[in-house]
């Protein structure tokens, strides 16, 4: 009987060290997407700074929000539209540092050889054609897609 009690003893005090390992795992998640966050913000402030000095004819958008019924929130977020007499620029933004390994036909690519980031020209077409819906025919085949890595 008292190994028994022993079992049960044990079994109440792994789900507590389990707990204790998964918040401690969740904050430690939370401060990496925290970071990655504020690193992404930065990187697209850089790019801000070059898109102010083009022509006042230039006209830019930032880190904004639009309606995508294909993406799993609902919206896609778009880092950067730069809108010329040429044509309008969909800028997607990264901010990484070492080597980037990936091809076109890829849907992820690593950093370091490590982290898997999403091919970041998927990431642009979808941004595309969320944009595309929202726009007049005629401008269709304007839009340029453009990847920066700062």
């Amino acid at each position: 009987m008292l190994l028994f009690l022993n079992f049960l003893k044990k079994k109440t005090n792994e789900p507590k060290q389990k707990q204790a390992a998964a918040t401690s795992t969740s904050n430690t998640k939370r401060i990496n997407e925290q970071i990655a966050a504020r690193k992404g913000e930065l990187g697209e402030y850089k790019i801000d700074i070059q898109l102010d000095q083009f022509p006042r004819t230039y006209r830019h958008l930032s880190d904004f929000l639009i309606p995508n019924p294909k993406a799993k929130s609902g919206y896609s977020q778009i880092d950067h539209v730069v809108i010329t007499p040429y044509a309008i620029f969909v800028i997607e933004t990264k901010n990484y540092q070492g080597i980037i390994y990936g091809r076109k036909d890829r849907n992820t690519w690593l950093v370091n050889g490590k982290f898997k980031m999403m091919n970041p020209f998927v990431q642009n077409y979808v941004h595309i054609k969320a944009l595309s819906s929202l726009t007049d025919e005629k401008y269709q085949d304007l839009f340029v897609s453009m990847v920066s890595f700062t």
